[in-house]
């Protein structure tokens, strides 16, 4: 069983002590001997106490350089997924990017990239929306708001035809935009979406979903 720190600390401190006082003994009245008896305990208080301080010194100088492994955000690594989808293998991909979500719950990006593998592979919509309505609600930094919003969008209006669905979802998140160019994109958006809820002729669905390469690592 693994001490404590405290305790090796107590049992170094009581052996300090006991040695001490041994060797105060030995050295008086011994004379020049009692000089090297004392330097004798000084090695041994270090051996004790000084290696340890000095490590301990030292780990927290290098973190003003280099921070803790705790503090190093993880990306996570699409390779093996994407693997799978070359392969032409997407329940595996799909799974493989289950296991992503399990270790970076924060990250988005695989809830949208599941949802484009349900559309445009397994024409299943449930699956699209669920995904997306999940990376929609973790998406916590702008770009991943809006990327996630407009994914929605585009599966309520030219997958499922129900732009209202479409409108709803810009509008749920329009608040949340803070930037010129978002605010501008999304307003451009909601004011089209609208067109086509209030009756506007719906364009012919596209055979799949039209991708927008996000240029960002959806994690937030």
């Amino acid at each position: 069983m693994k001490s404590s720190p405290k305790l090796n600390f107590a049992i170094r401190l009581i052996l300090a002590i006991v040695l001490g006082a041994y060797m105060i003994r030995m050295a008086v009245g011994a004379g020049p001997l009692g000089v090297i008896i004392a330097l004798l305990y000084g090695a041994v208080l270090f051996l004790l106490f000084g290696i340890s301080f000095i490590q301990r010194v030292g780990k927290q100088a290098s973190q003003l350089y280099m921070p803790a492994d705790e503090s190093i955000p993880l990306v996570p690594e699409y390779s093996v997924a994407e693997a799978r989808v070359k392969q032409g293998n997407y329940p595996e991909a799909i799974d493989e990017y289950r296991k992503v979500i399990a270790e970076h719950p924060e990250d988005v990006y695989p809830h949208v990239r599941i949802a484009e593998l349900a559309v445009e592979h397994l024409h299943d919509l449930k699956l699209a929306e669920a995904e997306l309505l999940a990376a929609q609600a973790k998406a916590a930094q702008e770009d991943a708001v809006a990327l996630t919003a407009d994914r929605l969008a585009d599966l309520y209006q030219n997958q499922l035809q129900d732009p209202q669905r479409g409108l709803d979802a810009l509008r749920s998140v329009q608040g949340r935009l803070t930037s010129a160019k978002h605010v501008k994109l999304m307003e451009e958006r909601i004011e089209f979406m609208q067109q086509l809820a209030d009756g506007y002729q719906v364009p012919q669905p596209p055979k799949s979903i039209q991708l927008r390469k996000s240029r960002y690592r959806m994690h937030d």
